[in-house]
């Protein structure tokens, strides 16, 4: 049987058809569970600029940090399949599928067909490349782009100065480089970082062989040349963003930057790194193995494409931290990396196979073929078929021990681990949606969100962005004082909050005008809920003291009948009598005197703006609160109670003065009823 495939493998259909079945595994891995996950905040910025026309595509990508080209090609893919998550996101999924095949195509040029096989299985497997070809963005695209003008570099390399038929075959890879390298400047403003890389590349395969030096310099010039030329319409607008793009430099310790995002191209973002070490160990043994056995190697075309793949891995790798890109958010950027890191572990599973079994060999190097008839003794030395077969089985042995033991763990994670989840946009839409009511609105923290929201949300409640980066507390005010008026319930998506809003300026708006009910995080979004209504009526406390330090001398609590969904607003006005020594979050609390409570708000005062050890002896503190009646509350008569506790041990604080219910205030009673 092994025999067989071995001999099918050989044949350029038998290749064929292994490639095939490869690139139809890699598609299956890439379509599975492609729609369990929500759009998540990139997502719907690309799914809903592909709605637009071409010329506000244009005009929108113009202002935006990303060229037009892959909102321009989801523009009319959404023309014809349709805009389902499945349906968007299948553009990726044929750019993964189509990185696998020409990882094979490449692998092949610079070895043999074994390793680009190899690599192609390796890739198609590869859970960096299946994450982002699950994914409605343009880096699928941008490794695809860089793969093919790779393997068109390599193809004029190999057949440019043969005969005609040859060069005639050279010019056509040529103006695929060209076209390739025009549409990766068009598609993401890091592919520079790709041509730097196929620069050295060339040159270093020009100062390798010596032959035709000005010529084969003068063509890669040219047919640069022509790709920048057909950039040079966005040139002007590519340097106008880049140099405005105000991100700033992220403190890392170096070394472990580095093995971060080297953990990213082995075993993608699914895999932490205390389980990831032994796949990282194996997968740079397999390409130091390759590398150092190729350039030792006689053959100058082993150790040329051995240093080529190394540069088009490692180079882009090290410009992102030249440029101080480096961050979580950027990693991304390295998926052109992966294609060239597996052609290399792959070559390296195959010399390592190789040079095991010619350890075995006669000295002479004649090995003895033997008829199947023959006998043979029981420890004979192995004929040179069966070296050859066992090399096949100890190749595929060692790729799928690589697999099972590299991918596999981090490809579960990605299907079904929680924690690598994308924000769940369409989880959160759902959440509001279930207990919507007239009044509420919906407001974002960050540029965008309105985009993937309103994909999920498409009636109800009104999604309202919120200003990006302020100017000053005066525009907050002039923006938030109508939504409060307007409506009584605010849902608000805080996302990247450093960047949209770094002084916090709507949070602490809300803070001291509104009345929070609730907070979770959802993912990497932090969803707040606030009633905007004061309380209805307000009495003075008895002097309740609190601990020895703080003092509540005014209470207003919302009255009348609740229903499940309705939020009891409380404002409490405290004073302190001396300065608190300790940090204490208060709570308020519905239910039973002698119960658990039904529904509760625990947090710091001023939602956590204005902690109590920051307070100066004499300081009055309004802390406005609300508490959300969830559905499922059992309706009854219960009472409404406040109390303090230590943040750092949960100790309670004790209550003197007022009506003390153990050791909480009781501030009065409220009936819930039936949901309305």
């Amino acid at each position: 049987m092994i025999r067989q495939l071995q001999q099918r493998l050989s044949t350029p259909a038998g290749r064929a058809i292994a490639v095939l079945i490869v690139a139809l595994i890699g598609l299956a891995l890439r379509v599975y569970r492609l729609d369990a996950q929500s759009f998540w905040y990139d997502e719907g910025n690309s799914v809903r600029i592909a709605e637009r026309s071409i010329q506000l595509i244009i005009e929108g990508a113009a202002g935006d940090i990303h060229p037009p080209l892959y909102y321009l090609v989801l523009h009319f893919w959404r023309a014809v399949v349709g805009d389902s998550e499945v349906a968007l996101r299948l553009l990726s999924v044929a750019c993964g599928t189509g990185l696998i095949v020409f990882t094979y195509l490449v692998g092949t040029a610079l070895f043999r067909p074994r390793t680009g096989l190899i690599a192609a299985v390796f890739v198609a497997f590869s859970p960096f490349a299946v994450y982002y070809s699950q994914e409605a963005r343009m880096y699928g695209m941008l490794a695809l782009l860089a793969l093919i003008s790779t393997w068109s570099l390599v193809e004029q390399g190999r057949r440019g100065d043969a005969a005609r038929e040859k060069r005639r075959r050279g010019a056509a890879f040529a103006i695929l480089y060209v076209i390739t390298t025009a549409a990766g400047l068009y598609t993401q403003y890091a592919y520079p970082f790709v041509m730097t890389a196929q620069g050295v590349c060339v040159l270093i395969w020009v100062a390798t062989h010596r032959t035709s030096l000005v010529r084969n310099i003068m063509a890669y010039a040219v047919v640069n040349v022509i790709a920048l030329a057909l950039y040079l319409p966005w040139l002007p607008i590519a340097i106008r963003q880049i140099t405005a793009w105000g991100v700033a430099p992220q403190m890392y310790d170096l070394g472990q930057a580095m093995l971060d995002a080297y953990r990213w191209l082995v075993v993608g973002r699914t895999l932490p790194l205390e389980q990831a070490q032994a796949a990282l160990i194996v997968t740079l043994a397999l390409v130091i193995i390759g590398f150092i056995l190729s350039v030792s190697r006689r053959r100058g075309a082993d150790r040329s494409a051995a240093v080529t793949l190394l540069i088009l891995a490692l180079l882009p790798f090290v410009l992102l931290f030249v440029f101080k890109l480096y961050r979580e958010a950027y990693l991304k950027f390295l998926l052109v990396c992966v294609a060239p890191l597996m052609i290399l572990a792959a070559h390296g599973i195959v010399t390592l196979i190789d040079g095991m079994a010619s350890l075995s060999r006669q000295p002479s190097d004649k090995l003895e073929t033997v008829s199947p008839a023959r006998r043979r003794p029981l420890f004979a030395r192995p004929t040179r078929d069966e070296m050859r077969y066992g090399s096949q089985i100890g190749a595929g042995a060692i790729a799928i021990l690589v697999i099972g033991n590299v991918m596999l763990p981090s490809l579960n994670n990605l299907y079904y681990n929680p924690t690598y989840a994308r924000d769940d946009y369409r989880g959160i839409a759902r959440m509001i949606e279930t207990g919507a009511r007239p009044g509420d609105a919906i407001l974002f923290s960050a540029p965008n969100q309105w985009e993937v929201f309103t994909y999920y949300h498409r009636a109800g409640a009104p999604a309202i962005p919120l200003a990006y980066r302020p100017a000053n507390t005066d525009a907050v005010d002039a923006q938030m004082k109508p939504i409060a008026a307007q409506y009584t319930r605010l849902f608000v998506l805080y996302y990247a909050e450093q960047e949209s809003d770094p002084s916090s300026w709507f949070e602490r708006w809300l803070a001291e005008h509104a009345y929070k009910a609730d907070e979770q995080w959802v993912g990497n979004i932090r969803l707040a809920t606030y009633a905007t209504r004061a309380p209805e009526g307000a009495k003075t406390a008895q002097q309740a003291i609190f601990g020895q330090a703080i003092s509540l001398v005014d209470v207003a609590v919302d009255g009348g009948d609740k229903a499940a969904g309705d939020m009891v607003t409380v404002k409490l006005t405290w004073r302190a009598l001396t300065k608190p020594a300790g940090r204490y979050k208060v709570f308020a609390h519905i239910g039973a005197a002698d119960a658990p409570p039904v529904a509760q708000n625990d947090a710091e005062p001023v939602a956590g703006f204005h902690p109590t050890d920051t307070w100066n002896a004499g300081e009055e503190v309004t802390d406005q609160r609300a508490v959300w009646i969830k559905p499922g509350t059992p309706p009854g008569a219960y009472g409404v109670y406040v109390g303090m506790y230590d943040a750092a041990t949960g100790q309670r604080v004790t209550v003197a003065g007022g009506r003390v219910v153990g050791d909480r205030l009781w501030l009065g009673d409220i009936i819930i009823i039936r949901a309305r």
